[in-house]
């Protein structure tokens, strides 16, 4: 099992960064892959525009799924760095 490379502080400001400003890019490109996949289904079966609405619906599920991950990721390497919490507080 290979461990994990050591974290290097100078950089986790940027990879905090670059976490976070990957939320906008997942709230654009997954409901078009949904929407493209929609409308290939549609025209591949001939229904009207039922897979379509689905794939838009399942682009934002997908990609509301992954904000909430990273957003969790990123409290939890915050918390991490910060130290234990404060007497009293339950985590």
């Amino acid at each position: 099992m290979v461990t994990p490379p050591e974290k290097q502080p100078q950089f986790e400001g940027l990879r905090t960064a670059s976490l976070l400003l990957a939320i906008p890019a997942l709230l654009i490109a997954s409901p078009l892959v949904g929407l493209f996949a929609g409308m290939a289904m549609d025209r591949w079966l001939g229904t009207g525009r039922v897979f379509t609405a689905a794939g838009i619906v399942l682009g934002f599920a997908a990609a509301g799924r992954e904000t909430w991950r990273i957003i969790r990721r990123v409290q939890k390497e915050e918390e991490r760095e910060s130290g234990p919490p404060p007497p009293g507080r339950d985590t």
